[in-house]
């Protein structure tokens, strides 16, 4: 028990840290750090959270009532979630870049500390709840729920869960990062495209995710496998992405 409960708090405390490789890794190439771009992305999560979920559970509550959707049901509104979701969030973004009034020269690294500062704080909190749990494993304390299904896990899928849950985190990071700087591109150009290409890919990814869960269930090692391997999949487009555009940053238009 002691080993599993270093192992799992271990993997919380990866989960937090890791994705700073990526940001010092983006600040050593082309691109300008400011600390305060990345709390204004967690700002305009935080703000942009609160109504898209408002208008969710309104919407959930006018189409179903109070009869159980089915399964076909959960996906299709899973969808509309996964959309409201993008849109706001990537509306926000668009509409601090075009107030803040960036210079077009760091227009686009602008955008991508935005979408580093809201990968960064979504689902802080599970590896904060990854480190808890591990100590409490460490000293066999199995009072909250869930702990004894922690403690009786076999390995391996124990594993898989914990390494699929670091890949995720460090994809959220990357692949916000990358859909902030398609909105910046999108004002950097004057292509409404790049935005409305951000809100698809958005939503086709978080459906995708919660997608995996609805059909094999978020404890299946078989979800697991396939959530690391779209998860791996796509960190490693969205940072293909950036470190082609931090190396050679986009020209402005001219029209």
């Amino acid at each position: 028990m002691l080993i599993r409960g270093l192992f799992v708090a271990l993997a919380g405390f990866s989960f937090i840290f890791l994705p700073g490789v990526i940001v010092s890794t983006l600040v050593r190439r082309n691109i300008r750090y400011e600390t305060n771009l990345l709390l204004w992305g967690m700002g305009i999560m935080v703000i942009t959270l609160f109504p898209s979920l408002y208008l969710t559970s309104l919407l959930r509550l006018i189409i179903f009532k109070e009869h159980s959707p089915g399964m076909n049901e959960l996906y299709a509104f899973s969808l509309l979630g996964s959309f409201i979701a993008a849109i706001f969030l990537a509306g926000g973004i668009y509409l601090f870049l075009h107030f803040r009034r960036v210079n077009p020269e760091n227009l686009l690294s602008t955008g991508i500390l935005i979408g580093l500062g809201i990968g960064l704080l979504t689902n802080i909190f599970q590896g904060i709840s990854l480190v808890g749990q591990g100590f409490r494993l460490v000293l066999g304390d199995m009072s909250l729920p869930g702990m004894d299904l922690l403690a009786s896990q076999a390995w391996l899928d124990l594993l898989v869960k914990l390494v699929g849950l670091n890949i995720y985190r460090i994809a959220l990071v990357a692949y916000n990062a990358t859909l902030a700087g398609f909105v910046s591109l999108a004002l950097l150009q004057k292509r409404l495209r790049w935005f409305w290409l951000a809100i698809f890919l958005n939503t086709v990814i978080m459906w995708i995710y919660t997608a995996i869960g609805l059909a094999w269930g978020t404890e299946s090692v078989l979800a697991n496998l396939i959530a690391l391997v779209y998860e791996a999949g796509l960190g490693f487009l969205a940072l293909t992405w950036l470190f082609r555009q931090t190396s050679n940053p986009p020209e402005k238009t001219v029209n």
